[in-house]
Formats: structure tokens, sequence, C-alpha cells
């Protein structure tokens, strides 16, 4: 494809053929349909009159149920592209069968009587079948070749493939009418155009590869129920059915104005009947091209095919309301045009759109199903309520009905497609944010949520029976609530390693749940010594057990677990109670030298926390053990004691080794530490370490007032510190909707974070031009990139209400190109224009990094 028609119509790399290719396909197969439209009515109202339409419509389901189910088992045993090849083969070969047929009978063969009243109904019929299927199947071989982003962008220009195609019908049909011999000798040149369509899609087949995953799609036969079921099932679809059904009616009803007025014109001449139809072919497909060109496609890009579809029935319904007022001949044929310039070129394009959100495997079966079925079920129900409003249907007399009338109750069905159509702009987006939804809870099915991460982690980790796993989540539960985990708890209880039966003891013990009485005394008798030593603690502390008694029943403790169950003994509250004598204890286990990991020390910590207010020096100085193991015993025991252990607990935010489970302590303090963390987040001169472990705190409280500190501090200087207030605020929110936001604030943030990526892009070229892609400084540039672009979406979360905005970030991070162009599909549809006008540019991954730094500099107004 030449550059500057790339160019112009923005057919991107990797794009020319296809769109080439599906360009022209839709082309000659409009330029046969009306070519063979303007033969169909010469020949049939010549023959009938405009009032015996209506058995024609009515025939044309009849012989479409015929087709389809037969043409369904086909496309599962041999797939669509050959099926859609001998269909047109097959149809070319009818037109030839029918010029045959008609040049008999002008020749003055036998059988002529019957035969030669019959013929110009059936030719009637087999175009209006042709006009269903073939535009279906060019249509769906398109929609197959692109995702929803590249048709939103491209299918203007294809569409536009009508408007020459009925430039190039009418022209045929105006002037070879003469030459050729006659309106008859026509099929022939159909004929051939039917077989240049065959071609297309012959070399289409050969040179195109559909996206998706490589190799040969999987054949199934679906039956045609179950895609009447799939219909049922879904709102989107029934109200897709029912637009459609109400097109074919109403689209029916005006064909058939144009039939009657053209009728009354030109008496029943053949010729002259082909010529005028021809010429308006041509009328209306050169001004469908302009529209096409200059309307339609920048009006799917911006407004996208949610809007566009509502287009067509306001033009048909004004032009309905002129007919009403003015029962004329100009009247119906300007509604005529704006009827099949609209439908061909916009409109079609954009209800091609309304598929492409539809999982792959069902778009091709319920596409054939609501364009075939449902379509010409409408054609023939139309086709009885049009014969008894005017002329009669079969048995039924009819009501007489004129142009005024026909206009009347087309104003009727008008109103109810705009009413349907309106009601499918939302299910649209609800159903692309339902296809990006179900997308996201497969991509975290194995990816815990934040929120919630250590119990889902553990969940995940007790159904593989990873060890390396569960450790990990154990330690992550320490200082959080474990009621929910319980049961997986008492099941680790047995596991084959020691460390982790101790460190599922201890949680359950940290709980203090008392029914675990008999596992802990079980585990007494454990052949590892921390897990004994795990569980005489617990029976000293939890149940009042003489730690003296115990260790003469049970024998094999090392001296620091009879210190330590001594001294949980004697620190516990109750009557035997002797915080002195514990203190004795403690301050020598405390002094205990040794190897880092000296169990002593460690005890010490533990016991501490059945009473951390009554030894606040003892917990004090092993807060600051160098020892990473006793530190943190003591920072979790602190979590237990009063406020004056909460600057302790701030100043440990700064080391990473203790932070999670100083953050887990502060987080016992709950609203009351809010107000310290509020002064220590705004201190201009306070570490950066601890200010940037705060929102995990706050989180951790959940609290409103713990939200509306996270909002006030969303103004931070520092990149990671306000990256981790912003995805706090987002979480927070989810918990407390009620808590207002400034909406001008995010919005300011919003503003800043969308400009600070376009910086990051304009720094992303020079450097990408210069360094190697795995360089270290453009791998953190990258990494900063993609915290500005998750911070952009937290924001945004903040002023869109659910889900949808977290669907569509992890879509648009997706591998598969389907679930991006509907990810940005859905932006493109909630969004509000200026912030879509900035943001999608961004998003889209058919825009070039030269693209974006070119917007960067006129947006961010520097280079």
């Amino acid at each position: 494809m030449l550059p500057w028609i790339r160019r112009l119509f923005d057919v991107r790399a990797g794009e020319g053929l296809r769109v080439l290719i599906s360009f022209l396909y839709v082309a000659v197969v409009v330029a046969a349909f009306l070519l063979a439209k303007p033969i169909r009515n010469s020949l049939f109202l010549a023959q009938h009159g405009p009032y015996a339409l209506v058995y024609a419509y009515a025939a044309v389901p009849l012989v479409l149920s015929l087709f389809v189910p037969v043409y369904s088992r086909l496309t599962a045993r041999l797939g669509s592209r050959i099926v859609t090849i001998g269909t047109l083969v097959v149809f070319s070969s009818n037109a030839v069968m029918f010029w045959f047929a008609f040049h008999a009978q002008r020749a003055g063969e036998p059988a002529r009587g019957t035969i030669g009243w019959l013929l110009p109904g059936m030719f009637y019929v087999w175009v209006n079948c042709f006009g269903v299927i073939a535009p279906v199947q060019a249509w769906t071989f398109t929609s197959a070749l692109f995702d929803t982003r590249q048709a939103r962008r491209l299918f203007g220009v294809i569409g536009a493939g009508a408007s020459v195609g009925a430039i190039g019908a009418g022209l045929l049909a105006r002037f070879l009418v003469g030459p050729v011999g006659g309106t008859v000798n026509m099929m022939l040149v159909l004929a051939a155009l039917i077989l240049v369509a065959a071609g297309l899609v012959a070399i289409g087949a050969v040179r195109l590869r559909r996206p998706g995953p490589p190799g040969p799609p999987r054949r199934t036969a679906h039956p045609f129920s179950e895609s009447l079921a799939l219909i049922g099932r879904s709102p989107y679809l029934r109200l897709l059915s029912a637009l459609v059904f109400l097109v074919a009616v109403s689209t029916q009803w005006t064909a058939f104005q144009l039939s009657l007025v053209a009728d009354a014109r030109f008496g029943g001449r053949v010729d002259a009947l082909t010529e005028f139809f021809g010429t308006f072919n041509f009328a209306l497909g050169a001004t469908a091209l302009v529209v096409q060109l200059a309307v339609a496609r920048p009006l799917l890009r911006r407004f996208g095919a949610a809007v566009a579809i509502l287009l067509l029935p306001l033009m048909l319904g004004a032009g309905s309301a002129v007919i009403l007022l003015l029962p004329m001949f100009w009247p119906v044929l300007v509604t005529n045009a704006l009827d099949q310039g609209f439908r061909f070129s916009l409109d079609k394009s954009a209800y091609e759109l309304l598929y492409l959100p539809l999982a792959p495997g069902q778009r091709g079966r319920v596409k054939s199903t609501i364009d075939i079925v449902v379509s010409r079920a409408a054609d023939a129900v139309g086709a009885v309520l049009l014969g008894c409003a005017t002329g009669g249907f079969l048995m039924f007399s009819g009501l007489g009905l004129g142009l005024r009338g026909t206009a009347a109750v087309n104003l009727a069905l008008i109103a109810t497609w705009i009413a349907v159509a309106s009601r499918l702009r939302a299910e649209y987006v609800r159903t692309i944010q339902d296809s990006i939804h179900r997308h996201r809870v497969a991509a975290e099915h194995d990816v815990p949520d934040e929120p919630g991460g250590p119990a889902a982690a553990l969940a995940a980790a007790l159904a593989t029976g990873n060890a390396p796993e569960i450790r990990g989540a154990l330690a992550a539960l320490e200082g959080r609530a474990t009621g929910e985990l319980r049961a997986g708890l008492l099941g680790l209880l047995d596991h084959e390693e020691a460390e982790i039966r101790r460190r599922a003891l201890a949680l359950l013990a940290a709980s203090r749940d008392r029914t675990i009485a008999a596992d802990a005394t079980r585990l007494l008798r454990d052949p590892d010594l921390n897990v004994r030593t795990e569980a005489l603690l617990f029976v000293t502390r939890e149940l009042g057990a003489d730690p003296i008694a115990q260790l003469q029943e049970m024998g094999d403790f090392e001296d620091f677990s009879i210190r330590a169950g001594l001294a949980a003994f004697l620190a516990s509250p109750g009557p035997s109670q002797n915080l002195e004598a514990a203190r004795v204890i403690l301050e020598a286990m405390a002094r205990s030298p040794g190897e880092p990991g000296q169990p002593d020390r460690r005890q010490a910590a533990r016991v501490l926390a059945l009473a951390p207010d009554a030894f606040p020096d003892i917990l004090t100085a092993l807060m600051d053990d160098p020892d990473e193991a006793v530190a943190r015993e003591a920072v979790l025991a602190a979590g237990g004691g009063s406020h004056a252990f909460v600057p302790l607990l701030l100043a440990a935010l700064s080391r990473p080794e203790l932070s999670g489970n100083a953050a887990a302590s502060l987080a016992r303090h709950g609203d009351p530490v809010v107000s310290s963390i509020d002064v220590l987040l705004h201190e201009p001169g306070g570490s950066l370490a601890v200010k940037r472990e705060l929102p995990g705190v706050l989180v951790r409280i959940g609290t409103p007032r713990a939200l509306q500190v996270l909002v006030d501090g969303l103004l931070q200087p520092d990149a990671m510190l306000r990256h981790r207030v912003v995805a706090s605020v987002n979480k927070l929110h989810q918990a407390h909707p009620e808590v207002p936001v400034d909406r001008q604030l995010i919005e300011l943030l919003l503003a800043a974070e969308i400009a600070g990526h376009y910086r990051s892009y304009q720094v992303l070229g020079p450097l990408g031009a210069r360094l190697e892609a795995d360089d270290v400084t453009l791998r953190a540039l990258r990494q900063t990139m993609d915290q500005e672009l998750e911070r952009i979406f937290r924001l945004m979360s903040l002023l869109f209400a659910g889900p949808g905005l977290h669907d569509a970030y992890v879509g648009i991070r997706s591998a598969s190109p389907l679930v991006r162009a509907n990810a940005l599909e859905f932006l493109d549809n909630v969004l509000t224009p200026d912030l879509r006008r900035v943001l999608v540019p961004l998003l889209d991954s058919q825009v070039s990094i030269e693209t974006r730094i070119a917007l960067a500099d006129r947006l961010v107004g520097a280079r």
C-alpha cells in the first residue's frame, strides 16, 4: 500500500494487505448485491407489481431456514474460509443458471407459462438470500482480521468499500443495460463479480493470518439451539437481536415505499426501472463515500459504535416524518438514499463493532444466528405486517395503507429502534467490561490481591503444598488476625517440617485460641525441641499449667525452654502471677550471651508479649537487639503494649528487616496512633525511609480517619512515597467509599501524573536510542513509568466508581492484543473527552513511542 495512503487512512505497519483485501472484498460483495437489486426489482415489479413484494419478503426466511443448518455443519467441518469460497462459487453459478432460464423464456422455449410467472419471484428471493449471506460472510472475514482497537480505527475505511461498491454497481446498471442487450444479460456481469469476491477470499486465505495464537483453529460443531440459548442468556445479545429485528422491519418498509413510487413513475418498464435503480445506487454510493470518509471514520474513532448506531434511526425518523407530511416521490427517494447510504457505510461499520467484545469462539456463530436467522425472521414478520397494512396477505385482507400510513407505522418502529439502541449503548460498555473482568480474574487467579495478600497466599500455598511458599505466607501472617485461616493453620500442626509446625502453633497461640489445647499438649512430645518449647509456652500461658510439673512429666527440655516456660507462667495474669520473679528470669534471659539466634533472648521477647507494659525497659532493649529474630519478636510484643511504644515502633519502620512487623504492631494500636502518623507524614525533615512505610500502616489500621490522613498526604514530592500513598488511598477508599475525597485535588494530581508520564517518554526516546534494551538505567526508567501508570489508574478509580478501571489496568498490561484492545475500548467509552484525548495515546500499543514523544512536546510545553 502506498505510504501516503497509509498515512491518510492511519493504516499502520503490517495492516496494509489486510485492509486492502477487506476493502476490496466488501466493495465487490456490495457491488454484486446492488447490481442484482435493480435487476431483481425491475423484473419483479414488471411482472407482479409492488404489492406482491410481501410474498417475496416472506419466502426469504423459509429458504434461509434450509440453508443455515447445512452451512453451519459445513463450516464446522471445513472451516469458514473454505465454505465462504464455495458459497460464492455456488452463487455465481446460480446467476448463470438464472440467465439461462430467463433467456430461454424470452426465446419462447416450452414451459414458459408457470415457470415464466415464477422466475421473477424466484430470482427476487435468491437475490435477497445472497444479500443476507454474502455481506455477513464479508464482515465476518474482516472481523477475524482485526482486534477492537484496529476495527474502530479501520472499519470506517473498510466500510467505505461499500460506498465504492455502490458507485460501481450504479454505473454498471446505468450504462451496461443497453450494450449487453438488456436487463437479463446483466446477470452474467453479476456472476463475474461474485467470482471476483471468491478470488479475494482465496487470496486472503493464503496470504493473511488471523490474530491470536498460532496453529489451526479447533473446529467444533455448535448446535443452532446452543447459539439461541446463548443469545437468550445474555442481555446484550438480546438487545442486539432486538435491534437487528427492528432494523430489518423498518428498512423493509422503507424499501417497499421506494418500489411503490418507482412502479408508479415508470409503469413496469423493465429496462427503465433497471436504469433508474442503477442511477439511484450510483448517486447514493457517491454520497455515502463522502459521508463514510468525512463523517463515519472520525465519528467511529471519536465516539465508537455505541453512538454511531443512533445516527441511522434518527435520519430515517426524520425522513419518515417528511413522508408523513408530503407523501410524494422525492421524500421517499431521499429517505431511501439516507437508509441505504448510511446503512451500508456508517451503520454497518458501527454494527460490526458491536460483535467484537464477544469471545472469538462465540462471535462467528452468534453473528451468523443473528444476521441470518433473526434478521430473516424479522423479514417474515415485517412482510406479513406489511401485507396486512397494505394490499392483504393470503387470507388476510389489507387495511389499504399508502405512503402516509406506512410512514406513520414506520415512525413508531423507528422510535422503538432508538430506545433499544440507547439501551444497547450501556450494555455494550458493560459487555466490554465483563470481558476484561474475566481476564483480570483469570490473571489474578494465582496472584493474591494486595489487601488480603497473606491470607490468599497461604490459601494458595496450602493448595500447592510447597514448603517454602508456606513458610513465606506464615511469616507474612505474623501480627495479623488469623481467624479465617484457623482450619488451614490447624492442618499445618502435623506438617512434616518442624519450622512450619512451630510457626503455625505460634500464630494460633498469638490469637489466644484455647480450643487448640489438645493439639498443644500433644505437641509437648514433638520430636523437635523448638516445637516442644512453643507448646510449653502455650500451655503455661493460656492454660495456666505449672511448667515445673510439665517439665517433670515430659523431661528432655533445654535450659532456655525451662526458663521461658517458667517466666511465661509467672508473667501470665492470674493467681500465680509474680512479676518480680518473672523480671529476674527475663533479665537473665535478655542478658544471655551467645551466637545470633540465641534462644534465650528470642524466647524472652516472646514471653514479654504477655505483659509488655510490666517490663518496658527489657522490651525496649530487645527491640534494639542486633539479632534480627530477637528484634522481630520484641517488635511484635510491643504491639500489645501501651502508646509509649509507638515512637519506638515508628523508628523500627526504618529497618527493612523489621518494617513489616513494626507496621503490624502499630496497626494493633488502632486509631489512636493515626495522629502521630499524620504528624510524621507531613514533617518536612522526617526520615524518608520511615515515611515510605506509613501508608502501609494506615492501610492495616483501615479506619476512615486513616483514609483521611492518606488523602491529605497525596501531594508528596518523593515519587516512591507518593506511589505508596496513592495505592493506599485507592485500597482504603474501596473499604470506605463514604469518605469524601477532594475531586479537584485528585484531578490536579492526575494531570500532574499524566504530564510526568509524558515527560518520561521524552526521556525514554534519547535513552532508548543510545542504550541497550537490558541496560540498568533503561530498566529503572521503565519500572518508574510502570509505577506512574499504576498511579494514574489508581487516581482515576477515585473519580470513577466501580471495578472497571482496575479491570482495564490489568487488561492493558495483558499479553493478548484482543484483551488490550477491549480494555482500551472500555476506557474510550467511560473516560471524559479531555481525559480520553491525553490518556489513550499513552496506553494504545499501536501508538509509537515517537508519536508519544511528539504529543509530549506539545502537551508538556518543553522538549
